[in-house]
């Protein structure tokens, strides 16, 4: 059955018809008003989902996405380059994978923004294609020593297509791949993501910066600073 993700982002953002700047809740409006533009509408106090599809859609497929996620990236760049210069012992970055490194969004636009197991399940047989900016970002980063290591929701079934996926579309053999736990049953990846990283620096590694779509992919600690990439499609806790 296909779920709607798009409507639980709308629920956690909070864009009501409110949040829109100057409109007003509105039943009618005046003929002159309305061959003007000028007219609002009240819908239970919820954005449209069709017109924030549109929008979505425009957002991905100007480029504009790709843009803001490649100056997110360009910071976290400037961070660990300026950090390196302190002689940092066993330097790391951790990244997600889904909408992080891999792009989930051709598969989000073929199936209308929803999302069935099977499906999706297929597709990740096959592979995603890499977010450009977070490729190239990972590629420099190991050219300079840095360790890159992958923390993901995937389970650990997902291990050999996940790695393959990765590296097929050309991010260094990673210095380590953490998938969750099949039975992991929290309803947070935040326990998993923050205690993985606490690992990682137990190993002596200084995790200099994660990079993640969602909040989740971040809190919990064990990272100098955390960098957050844009996602309208979908929310995680």
């Amino acid at each position: 059955m296909i779920a709607r993700r798009l409507l639980s982002l709308l629920l956690a953002v909070g864009l009501t018809a409110g949040a829109f700047a100057g409109a007003a809740r509105a039943d009618s409006c005046s003929l002159a008003q309305m061959n003007a533009n000028a007219c609002t509408s009240y819908d239970g106090g919820f954005a449209n989902l069709g017109i924030t599809e549109r929008q979505m859609l425009a957002y991905f497929d100007s480029g504009r996405y790709e843009r803001d996620v490649a100056s997110v990236d360009g910071r976290l760049d400037a961070y660990v380059t300026k950090r390196l210069h302190d002689r940092i012992k066993k330097p790391a970055v951790v990244f997600d994978i889904d909408d992080t490194s891999l792009s989930g969004y051709p598969y989000e636009k073929a199936h209308d923004f929803g999302f069935d197991e099977k499906s999706y399940e297929a597709t990740e047989a096959t592979g995603f294609p890499a977010i450009m900016p977070t490729l190239r970002l990972a590629q420099h980063l190991r050219a300079q020593g840095v360790a890159v290591f992958f923390i993901t929701g995937r389970r650990t079934p997902l291990r050999a297509i996940t790695i393959a996926n990765l590296t097929k579309v050309g991010y260094p053999v990673p210095t380590g791949l953490y998938l969750r736990p099949v039975g992991d049953r929290a309803k947070s990846v935040i326990p998993f993501k923050s205690s993985t990283r606490a690992k990682i620096a137990a190993m002596g590694y200084t995790v200099l910066a994660s990079v993640g779509d969602q909040w989740s992919d971040l809190r919990g600690g064990s990272a100098e600073q955390l960098f957050k990439l844009p996602n309208p499609m979908y929310f995680l806790p």
